[in-house]
This record gives C-alpha cells, structure tokens and sequence, in this order.
C-alpha cells in the first residue's frame, strides 16, 4: 500500500485523492504518509546502544576493504532570523490570504523531502523546473470533482516563496495552486491552497433586509425597521 501512496503522491494527489483511490480512508493514509517521511528523515541507528567494555580488535572485527560503512545522516537545524525564530519549518504549506475584494497574498513552502522526490521522479534538478501558480475559480463547483470555471497560470521567479494575486474578481471562491512543467509541458500541481473567497465590492442589493435598508437611506425613516427588535439588554426569569 505504501509504494502505491508514494507514487500516488508523486503525481501531485491529495491525501483525500489518495485515499478514495485505493479505498481507504484519509487517516490510514495520511498515517502512512507520515511514517514514511520521517523514516526518511531519522538517524540510520535510532537507538542508543548501552556502552560496552573496550574489547581488543581480532580480525573478525576488522572492516575489509570493500565493505561499505553506513553514514551517519545528518538532520541540519532550522534556519533562524535575527530574533531567533525559524526562517522555515520543513513542511509542505501553501496558505491564500485575502488582502482586497481584487487581491490575495500567497506563501508556501516546499520541504526539501518534496525537492528531492521531485528530482528523483523526474530526473532533473530542481533548480531546472520551471515553477507556476495556477489560479482556479471555484465559485459554486466542487474542484475535487474535476469542475472549475477558469483557470490561469504564470511562471514565477526563481527563490520566490510568496505571490501577490491581482487583478481578481470580487465575490468569487479561490483555489491556489503551485507547481512545476514538466519537459512535455503539463502542469505538475504541488502545494494547494485551502478556497478562499474575496469580499463584495458593492453593497448588497437582494436579501432579507434590502428593501428596509433603502428605505433608511433614502430618508424615507429615521432609523432601520429592524432596530426595533433589537433590544439593549433582555431579561430571563430565572427559575429557583
């Protein structure tokens, strides 16, 4: 099951994706996943072995010459900044915040267990891809499902782990994507941002109170209607 994940995973696949392939269910895989990656991540010898007495060297204990030693792999420390917090944390995120009714900041970040998949899958650097953001329109459709109003993608600059979006339309649901071109030229979907909606840039014309709401600006009552149903403070009797 595990080598079906991997390479499930390698084509760009979602843990849910994943698992309705393989008719599992998401936590099955997504533990899979996990163990997996830190497997590849771990010392060769977790365990601290007890100290033994020194014993004298016998030819039995002697390395040949062709034998191959394991190295020890070594895990590097997080970067920090001035302030002694983490530049980055290993991980594979891609988060889409909303700035304007037209505009979304984009960051991500891409673990160096994901560059090497990548370099090994498709036998390149990673510093050849040509990476993009692909930005897809998902107002009232289901994307897991394949269906999206439009899409569009550019390149990105090289070193670059955040993306200002714009021009975009109001009211409307976002996913972000961020991937790679392969030779043939597809586009190699990565990190996925969670939807996002942009805000209205205009006031709300249909709805419950519409009609209420223009009656109180075009001076026709002082107040709103519906103020008078909303009471300061409220009283309960309370029963001893």
């Amino acid at each position: 099951m595990l080598d079906k994940i991997i390479k499930l995973k390698e084509q760009g696949l979602t843990i849910k994706q994943i698992a309705e392939k393989l008719e599992s269910t998401e936590g099955k895989v997504k533990y899979a996943w996990s163990k997996y990656r830190k497997s590849l991540s771990e010392p060769a010898d977790k365990k601290t072995a007890a100290p033994k007495k020194q014993q004298k060297a016998t030819p039995s204990m002697k390395v040949a010459a062709n034998e191959i030693v394991p190295a020890v792999i070594a895990i590097p420390s997080l970067e920090r900044d001035a302030f002694g917090m983490a530049t980055h944390y290993e991980d594979d995120i891609m988060h889409a915040i909303v700035q304007s009714p037209t505009a979304l900041y984009v960051y991500w970040e891409l673990s160096e267990l994901s560059r090497k998949m990548l370099e090994t899958h498709y036998h390149a650097a990673f510093d050849s891809f040509r990476k993009e953001l692909r930005i897809i329109d998902v107002t009232l459709v289901e994307y897991e499902k394949g269906e999206a109003n439009r899409t569009y993608q550019f390149e990105l600059p090289e070193m670059t782990n955040s993306w200002f979006v714009r021009p975009l339309s109001p009211n409307t649901t976002y996913i972000i994507e961020w991937g790679i071109q392969t030779i043939d030229g597809d586009f190699v979907p990565v990190l996925r941002s969670k939807p996002v909606e942009t805000p209205r840039d205009e006031p709300v014309v249909e709805g419950r109170f519409a009609e209420v709401v223009a009656r109180w600006q075009n001076g026709e009552v002082e107040q709103p209607e519906w103020v008078e149903v909303l009471r300061p403070y409220s009283y309960f009797d309370r029963i001893r």
